[in-house]
């Protein structure tokens, strides 16, 4: 009974879900995702400003993300409310440094390793994003604990995402206006269920 509490999602709820919302904050989602592509692009030749706007930009759009999740229109000040503790952005730095590092010697070691840990760790950034006072350590392993026992069904949805990304890509890229927005979203759906049903169980 509690395995099926804790996986009481499908994919395809999930995508339809992140849909709807994508279809309620389109404006606020293209001007977003315009930004960011426009700001990106200005800077991706000077490796420490490209890093550092790479973070911000992740951070905010996480933000943006668990907004929409919760179901609350997105505002300017989504993407201006991490920042406002020095904490989330430097446990930001730090967490996505050590997550790289696990992943790469995950990797070298016959690459399934690397990507079984990708899986496992990749809801640390929303994590760090909510829960301002977490420990870069402690971000880590709570993303080990809610993924806990669902890593095959967290792996075919991402693949699922890559797979509606390079759809996304076919018509000159301009489906990744949609695509993109649409995953992110969606990864903020599962990472709700996901942390919500752990806490229940």
């Amino acid at each position: 009974y509690i395995f099926m509490i804790i996986n009481n999602f499908t994919i395809k709820e999930i995508l339809g879900s992140a849909l709807s919302k994508t279809k309620e904050n389109a404006w606020f989602l293209f001007c977003l995702f315009v930004a960011v592509f426009a700001i990106t692009g200005a800077v991706h030749r000077i490796e420490i400003i490209n890093f550092i706007v790479a973070m911000i930009v992740g951070i905010s759009i996480i933000a943006v993300s668990l907004s929409i999740e919760n179901n609350k229109k997105p505002v300017f000040e989504d993407l201006t409310k991490s920042f406002k503790s020095y904490k989330i952005f430097l446990n930001y730095i730090l967490s996505s440094l050590l997550y790289t590092v696990i992943v790469i010697l995950g990797t070298i070691l016959l690459i399934l390793p690397g990507i079984y840990l990708a899986v496992r760790l990749s809801f640390y950034r929303y994590i760090v994003v909510e829960k301002e006072n977490i420990g870069v350590i402690d971000a880590l392993k709570e993303s080990m604990k809610i993924t806990q026992n669902r890593f095959w069904k967290i792996f075919g949805f991402m693949l699922v995402l890559i797979l509606i990304n390079i759809l996304g890509v076919i018509p000159f890229g301009l489906g990744l206006i949609v695509t993109i927005p649409l995953s992110v979203i969606a990864v903020a759906l599962v990472y709700r269920k996901l942390e919500h049903h752990t806490h229940l169980v």
